[in-house]
């Protein structure tokens, strides 16, 4: 069963290029199984859906090495139990959040100064240039959150595509966009880029 066949090997090997459609079909043969192990691991079929998300999106980050992998079930499994203990000590840490940490939380992010907010407008315009050089559909689904302010299950339902495969398509969107403006803009903690995109 972990002996790779051909076409799984191909498979792998474009995904680890860079081809978008690939994943995506590698996203669909192995959703299922990667949504067993994290119930497996979490009996939360919410917390799995985010979980399941967060596989996919390391897989893609981590996608140059897919092309190594003798044993998929294995590598799939392995990053699975990551995310899902990932998630119960980030589950953990909120819950533990004192109440009174919270609103100096939000002055902090209140606060805006001139230049951040020169910043953030030149932010808006490079982002807008990224966004036109992202693969179609990640793009689309951005524009969809960003522009409309759809929520993923809004997109999903326009798209007619699971709320999974939106939230990993705008995580990959994400990644790309802020690993440009890095380049523009080295000096932005990750933070504040994050903090931008959630507005």
């Amino acid at each position: 069963m972990g002996t790779l066949n051909l076409e799984t090997q191909n498979l792998l090997h474009l995904v680890s290029g860079d081809n978008q459609r690939a994943f995506d079909s590698f996203y669909h043969l192995y959703y299922s199984q990667v949504f067993r192990f994290a119930y497996f691991l979490l009996k939360d079929t919410n917390a799995c859906q985010e979980v399941v998300s967060n596989v996919f999106f390391s897989v893609w980050k981590s996608r140059k090495s897919l092309a190594e992998i003798q044993n998929i079930e294995t590598y799939l499994y392995v990053v699975t139990r990551n995310e899902a203990s990932r998630y119960q000590r980030e589950e953990s840490a909120r819950k533990t959040v004192s109440l009174d940490q919270s609103p100096l939380q939000i002055e902090k992010t209140d606060m805006e100064n001139p230049e951040e907010e020169m910043i953030g407008q030149e932010v808006e315009e490079l982002i807008n240039r990224i966004v036109e050089n992202l693969p179609e559909k990640c793009r689309l689904i951005f524009l969809m959150n960003r522009i409309e302010g759809l929520k993923n299950k809004e997109i999903a339902e326009r798209l007619s595509l699971s709320e999974s495969t939106v939230r990993v398509q705008m995580k990959i969107a994400i990644e790309k966009i802020v690993e440009q403006m890095r380049i523009y803009y080295p000096h932005l903690s990750l933070v504040w880029l994050l903090t931008f995109f959630l507005r």
